[in-house]
């Protein structure tokens, strides 16, 4: 039995399943079917469905996670978790060695971590998929070692290309156009993994006129490019400060970096930073935790503070659904209790569920555009860190993020939950979500009421 639920109703056609179309590795390396025939009988079939399924699903990526005799697939739909099938161990095996071999990766190496990319066309859309494997904890039934599995999908077609597309607000706009041609400090873009980060960040870099400063980029962006801003190659035997020397002879304004992971990368960007501006990209919570695991990587927090100009973050929340979603008054004390401007007459929310039909009992259609999830699609909110003084001491003196978020709230610092509620006025998602996403986990606790004493007897 296949993955793809079918209608009962006889008098309707069966619909006719579409399957992904894979078109080699981004990297362009060949995957020899030939000499991995057992493999591709064994994995192609299922690799086709469960990324089809997916696909249809809207899925922003898919996980494959070792369970004992079995691996379970599970699908996140606009960062929403959708469970899939459970998959026996050696067909989840298959299905991982498989999409590594297409998109360019290794298959007899699998105790260290790979990245590769696939492109592929479903519905004649244009993907690529980012195909990362990791070693799993070791199973008895895995017969050998087992591999976790994430693939990432990208709609080449979706143009995200300039800080206009993806929703810069204005001030991080100005604030990034100001750092970056001064000549000296560095500009780190932060976010949490699978959120878009380098797509984050290479819209930022978009910010500066590449046609009136020297930019470039150096480190791997896989296909992906900037217009006017070109990868600068590293001479063969050459470090990283005869590179920025080099960029440097060469006019350079600013070096763009690609994942910035190694501390003596990280140092050599600190030094390099006195003479020219540099803009990095690194994994973090939001920018508070950017900033502290900056300084971890350099070692030195006082350096580090002097050269730290500007962090920016970002958020993915999820957008209402425009063909289901409901307008409502809101009451003034709500306005009032989450900073929306009083002369607000108007606001979404999901669509509320619909009441079974009174003669029949049947539950009208979902809506098909959503399917009936009230939300499609998601969109990014922003903070904004900017090194101030009073923030330059706290680093410096070895302050943890905590100290430095309170220090940018006490600023009033852009964050991402007041760039949210730019969202909620223009329509573009709800109080709800926004509930979800900024509320801390486990949710508002409830105050116990105090228990009433007896009446004497």
């Amino acid at each position: 039995m296949g993955l793809f639920s079918k209608k009962q109703d006889i008098e309707e056609e069966e619909e006719e399943i579409e399957y992904v179309l894979f078109q080699g590795a981004t990297n362009g390396k060949e995957a020899n079917l030939e000499e991995n025939q057992k493999l591709a009988a064994a994995g192609l079939p299922i690799a086709k469905e469960i990324v089809s399924e997916a696909l249809a699903q809207r899925a922003d990526l898919f996980k494959v996670e070792p369970q004992g005799p079995k691996a379970l697939v599970t699908y996140y739909v606009d960062g929403i978790k959708r469970p899939g099938p459970r998959l026996p161990i050696q067909q989840a095996n298959a299905l991982v060695q498989i999409l590594k071999l297409l998109s360019g990766g290794d298959i007899k190496v699998r105790d260290k971590p790979q990245r590769g990319g696939l492109n592929a066309k479903y519905r004649d859309l244009p993907f690529e998929l980012t195909v990362k494997s990791r070693p799993a904890p070791p199973s008895k039934e895995a017969k050998g070692p087992a591999e976790q599995l994430t693939v990432v999908f990208r709609n080449t077609k979706t143009k995200r290309a300039t800080p206009e597309d993806i929703g810069i607000p204005e001030v991080i706009k100005q604030k990034v156009r100001d750092y970056a041609t001064s000549n000296a400090g560095i500009i780190l873009v932060v976010g949490p993994p699978e959120s878009g980060l380098t797509t984050t960040a290479l819209c930022a870099l978009r910010c500066v006129d590449s046609y009136m400063y020297q930019c470039f980029i150096i480190g791997n962006l896989g296909t992906r490019t900037v217009l006017n801003v070109p990868i600068f190659k590293q001479e063969e035997g050459h470090t990283l400060e005869h590179t920025f020397m080099r960029i440097q002879r060469n006019e350079g304004n600013l070096i763009y970096m690609a994942e910035l992971t190694d501390p003596a990368v990280a140092k050599d960007v600190v030094k390099g930073s006195i003479d020219m501006c540099f803009m990095a990209e690194m994994y973090a919570r939001d920018a508070a935790d950017g900033i502290a695991r900056f300084v971890e990587l350099v070692g030195d927090p006082a350096l580090a503070a002097e050269q730290l100009k500007l962090v920016i973050s970002h958020k993915l929340i999820r957008k209402l659904c425009p063909k289901c979603k409901e307008a409502f008054r809101p009451n003034p004390k709500l306005l009032a209790q989450v900073g929306l401007p009083e002369e607000t007459e108007t606001l979404y929310r999901k669509a509320r569920p619909v009441e079974p039909d009174e003669k029949t009992g049947e539950l009208p259609e979902p809506c098909r555009a959503c399917e009936g999830a009230g939300f499609r699609a998601r969109s990014a909110v922003f903070e904004m860190i900017d090194i101030t003084e009073d923030i330059k001491g706290i680093i410096a003196g070895g302050g943890d993020s905590a100290a430095i978020r309170q220090q940018a709230k006490v600023e009033k610092q852009l964050n991402c939950q007041k760039d949210a509620l730019r969202l909620v006025l223009e329509g573009e998602t709800g109080l709800d979500e926004l509930q979800r996403v900024f509320s801390p986990p486990g949710g508002p606790r409830r105050k116990k009421k105090p228990a009433r004493r007896r009446p004497p007897e």
